[in-house]
């Protein structure tokens, strides 16, 4: 009888070489899969548009989200746009994006070293016609994550 080859040897080899390879490519590239800021804003939006408010709302940096509980949020932003505007959606643009060094969300808040600022414009069209808002969002980083803020 002719006994076969053990050939786990190089199978569990090329394994262990793909598992160092993952642990090394994260290791010296951790922003590997992190978000821009202005892919953040895009989100953040997009969530809205689709009538998603709470997903939108758990974009916000910690600050926002005390400034408005998240149950207050969803409710007066879907009022807003349904109620008021009678939509239910809307388009949007994002013009550019620019970097903000000392960002303040308000007066007396905490500065931040930087931030980045886009201009937003959503398109409505609502039962008052067509109509547009413009509003400057800001992305400050938390915890290694960007974070929606607006400027009060």
């Amino acid at each position: 009888m002719r006994r076969r080859s053990n050939n786990i040897g190089p199978i569990l080899m090329v394994i262990v070489v793909m598992i160092l390879l993952v642990i090394i490519v994260f290791q010296f590239i951790p922003s590997l899969g992190e978000k821009e800021p202005k892919e953040i804003v895009e989100m953040f939006y997009e969530y809205e548009q689709a009538g998603d408010f709470g997903s939108a709302w758990e974009l916000f940096h910690p600050a926002m989200q005390e400034r408005f509980s998240k149950n207050a949020y969803v409710t007066e932003r879907s009022h807003i746009y349904m109620s008021h505007y009678g939509v239910t959606t809307f388009d949007f643009k994002l013009n550019g994006e620019e970097e903000v060094k000392a960002f303040k969300m308000a007066d007396k808040t905490e500065e931040y070293p930087f931030a980045y600022r886009t201009e937003v414009t959503q398109s409505f069209k609502s039962k008052f016609g067509i109509f547009k808002v413009e509003q400057e969002v800001y992305t400050v980083e938390h915890e290694g994550v960007w974070r929606i803020m607006w400027r009060f």
